[in-house]
């Protein structure tokens, strides 16, 4: 059998929650979201034999959507059989060109998290997609987006009072996450949780990650942490020699409260707008910075711990002898080709 990639640009129903508590006024004025879908075709004149295939989502990190990374995990998503939504939360909001500061200000983890719902909803209505096998992946901040879904209070603020109210991601992979926030309740949908983290890793706290691993476990999720050893944040990048990005946000520590209120844990303020959440991120970052360092060793062993993530939970075996042909890149709408060389 005969497998093509195929690429194309697809629009969603989103939102654009500033902060948790905005959530239900936002979605009384939807915007049109934007990503990039992956899947595998079978040659003309060939049946699929598995018609309902699994299903991730990709959540982009505050560098934004880059071949390197979002696009080629959409690929290589669907080379393993998947089909894959990569999510361009910034382009949509005329933040694609801004700097990683002013992205983690206006962008907010509220935003990203509607729209990885709505990516959700979005596969789970595909005739080529099973609804009850959708998984997430993000990187960075993209990877505070994957754990943040695993919580049933996430779950249910954005997709109560939907027709997908049941739905849930089934389950989750987080590249280098951002270890900001902790929620109250640790009531988890259950989904096992995969955490991947570098050891010399200083934009992300490993003492709190493990802190919120520990609360999913006691929400009812499995979770699976792995820390490779001598490794930097985003490992799977293109930087072949270090790269200093100057401030960290390791420190960063906020607190979801039941009432889907978010405080800072240093200052005690209530993150209500842009002047309370840049104190509250100013609060814990840190000028120390933190390096990036490509490690192709790194990549190829979170890639597999992925996919074995991800088969595992979906029952999936991608099919024996399949060909896969990567087909013409489609184009954007800026003309931009959607897949790379």
């Amino acid at each position: 059998m005969t497998i093509t990639l195929h690429s194309e640009e697809v629009a969603f129903e989103t939102s654009t929650p500033f902060t948790l508590k905005d959530v239900p006024e936002a979605r009384r004025h939807p915007i049109r979201g934007r990503g990039y879908l992956y899947r595998p075709e079978v040659a003309e004149g060939e049946t699929d034999p598995r018609p309902k295939r699994p299903a991730v989502v990709v959540s982009q990190g505050l560098g934004g959507l880059k071949q390197a990374r979002e696009h080629t995990y959409g690929r290589r998503l669907a080379e393993h059989g998947y089909v894959a939504l990569v999510v361009d939360s910034f382009a949509v909001r005329g933040k694609d060109h801004d700097s990683h500061s002013k992205r983690a200000l206006a962008a907010t983890e509220s935003t990203m998290l509607a729209d990885a719902f709505a990516a959700l909803r979005t596969l789970a209505h595909r005739p080529d997609v099973d609804p009850d096998r959708i998984g997430i992946v993000g990187f960075s901040y993209g990877g505070m987006i994957t754990v943040l879904t695993a919580y049933e209070q996430m779950r249910r603020l954005f997709l109560d009072g939907t027709p997908d109210a049941n739905l849930k991601f089934a389950a989750h992979a987080s590249f280098y996450g951002s270890s900001v926030p902790r929620l109250d309740d640790p009531t988890a949908t259950g989904a096992p949780v995969l955490i991947l983290n570098g050891a010399l890793d200083a934009n992300v706290s490993l003492k709190r990650t493990g802190q919120i691993a520990e609360d999913l476990r006691r929400g009812g999720s499995p979770v699976e942490e792995v820390v490779l050893p001598g490794t930097y944040h985003q490992w799977d990048s293109d930087d072949a020699t270090p790269r200093f990005v100057r401030w960290s946000i390791k420190n960063v520590k906020m607190r979801v409260k039941r009432d889907n209120t978010i405080r800072d844990e240093i200052t005690g303020i209530e993150v209500r707008g842009k002047a309370s959440r840049t104190i509250a991120i100013g609060a814990g970052t840190s000028p120390r910075g933190y390096l990036i360092k490509m490690d192709a060793e790194a990549t190829q062993k979170s890639l597999d711990r992925m996919f074995t993530h991800f088969d595992r939970t979906f029952g999936w075996q991608p099919e024996e002898g399949a060909r896969t042909a990567v087909a013409a890149p489609e184009r954007g709408v800026d003309g931009a080709a959607v897949t790379s060389p």
